[in-house]
């Protein structure tokens, strides 16, 4: 995320300053005479009036006037006219068509190709006001400033001389090498060197897009707080958040409250109540509540977990995910937990580690370690290395059972079809009449054989070679103890909708 605002830039606004250096100076309760320099003649037509006329030339302390003609006035007023052109010591210089300077208002109004500069520095308007008592300089019907290759446009712009906060106001546009702002208000106080957001603002670059409505920038700190509908565009990644807070040193970004990060090429959805993003490396991390989101098989599977982390592959140009601690997902044929989960988006390929079990219909599967291929956006492949075991509620308290050493699930349409086991294959299924009523118990031995899921329960078996066979009737199990070793049932662990998945 690469938006770095500088100093350079549009902060420097000091140009302002020409309003109460200069016209305190010229206008203030400091009294010093004005000395005549030059001008073509001096008339006095009125009574309180003395005009001065032809290549005017005043000064008063260190202030410079020359003009095309001047009028003084008795009552304090003073206006100048034609080619108008003011400096302070060097440091700041205007020009203007027309200056009128009231005494009773402490009233200065600049007017007609204003033209101010101070160092690198220029303001263009058509009419400049400055309030002498109150120290406020400001324009109201836009201006076009340049700080060095830096360009500002507002409407309406208000500065203080006392306590140095200039306000930018309606269509404040500013322009950079590296970036454009449009705001509907700005606001920088100089000694703080902070600029505050107070509507809704845009800052735009060749990476991305920032949007709030509230925030600020602290120059020296280089420190940005976005807030309020917070937004981060920046290539294939969205940000939103209550409050997104940006490092410019080191190039990190946190954000805080209803943390959403969408990955608009993965389709995949993260959040949270805080997340870390990494600007260097690529890599970001979510945690409080973290929930990732995104559509598989046509439907959307949501995983929770303490961590939520996606790193940056730049072999293969694509994020990495991994959940960690209290993994737990659900979608509506399908719900799992575990410790760990990695997810590579380019292997189509998610690994579930340290006592993953999942739900399909009404089974239940676990293992040591569990593999789920996806293939354009669809499952299609489950497989389970180590002490497989599928369990499937048969009844109250009658449970079919499968263990095998390693397992294969297929599917179709997002359900699983066929389970294949591979190595120790053990069974316990019951048999039951079309009544519903129960027959017995078949329970068999085999290497390898081939189940058939229906409706998410387990449907035939399929051996492939002779098994060890032993068929039980009903009122001699004993459906308590009739269990293949290491049985559990874990029903109460699966989440049954998205917000379960916290509980």
């Amino acid at each position: 995320m690469k938006y770095k605002i500088s100093s350079s830039s549009f902060f420097i606004l000091s140009l302002l300053l020409f309003a109460s250096s200069f016209l305190n100076a010229q206008f203030g309760e400091k009294k010093e005479y004005v000395q005549i320099k030059g001008a073509d003649y001096l008339e006095s037509t009125k009574p309180g009036e003395q005009k001065l006329v032809g290549h005017v030339h005043l000064q008063q302390g260190n202030v410079v006037l020359v003009c095309d003609s001047a009028f003084i006035y008795e009552n304090g007023d003073f206006f100048s006219y034609g080619r108008v052109y003011m400096n302070k010591k060097d440091s700041v210089k205007t020009y203007c068509d027309v200056m009128k300077y009231y005494g009773d208002k402490k009233l200065t109004i600049f007017t007609g190709n204003v033209r101010m500069i101070s160092d690198k520095t220029v303001i263009k308007t058509d009419q400049l006001y400055y309030e002498n008592e109150k120290n406020n300089a400001y324009y109201l019907d836009g201006a076009n400033i340049t700080a060095d290759k830096t360009k500002i446009y507002s409407e309406k712009g208000y500065y203080n001389t006392s306590t140095r906060v200039i306000n930018f106001k309606k269509n404040v546009v500013v322009k950079t090498a590296d970036f454009s702002i449009l705001s509907d208000t700005l606001t920088y106080h100089t000694p703080t060197q902070r600029t505050t957001f107070n509507g809704p603002t845009n800052i735009l670059s060749k990476s991305g897009k920032i949007y709030c409505e509230a925030g600020y920038f602290d120059e020296v700190k280089q420190e940005s707080v976005f807030k309020k509908n917070a937004k981060i565009t920046e290539k294939s990644q969205i940000i939103y958040a209550d409050s997104i807070h940006r490092n410019s040193k080191t190039l990190v970004t946190d954000a805080y409250k209803n943390v959403r990060a969408i990955d608009t090429v993965e389709h995949v959805t993260i959040s949270g109540n805080h997340g870390i993003f990494y600007e260097k490396s690529g890599k970001s991390v979510m945690t409080e509540k973290a929930l990732l989101e995104q559509l598989i098989d046509n439907d959307t599977l949501y995983l929770h977990a303490d961590t939520l982390k996606a790193v940056n592959d730049t072999i293969k140009k694509e994020k990495k995910i991994y959940a960690y601690y209290g993994v737990r997902f659900f979608r509506k044929d399908m719900q799992g937990s575990c410790d760990s989960i990695t997810f590579f988006p380019s292997d189509s390929l998610i690994r579930m580690y340290r006592d993953p079990v999942i739900w399909s219909g009404e089974s239940q599967i676990t293992g040591d370690y569990i593999e789920i291929f996806l293939y354009d956006s669809k499952i299609k492949e489950l497989r389970v290395r180590k002490n497989g075991f599928i369990v499937s509620n048969n009844g109250p308290d009658t449970y079919d059972q499968i263990k095998g050493r390693d397992m294969v699930g297929y599917f179709d349409k997002g359900k699983m079809k066929k389970m294949k086991v591979t190595g120790n294959g053990q069974t316990i299924y019951y048999i039951k009449e079309n009544d519903g009523s129960y027959v017995g118990a078949n329970q068999a031995d085999c290497s390898n054989l081939m189940i058939t899921f229906k409706e998410g329960k387990v449907g035939k078996i399929k051996f492939f070679v002779k098994p060890n066979a032993t068929f039980h009737p009903i009122e001699k199990v004993d459906v308590a103890k009739l269990k293949l070793e290491n049985f559990r049932w874990r029903e109460k662990e699966k989440p049954k909708t998205k917000e379960g998945l916290f509980k």
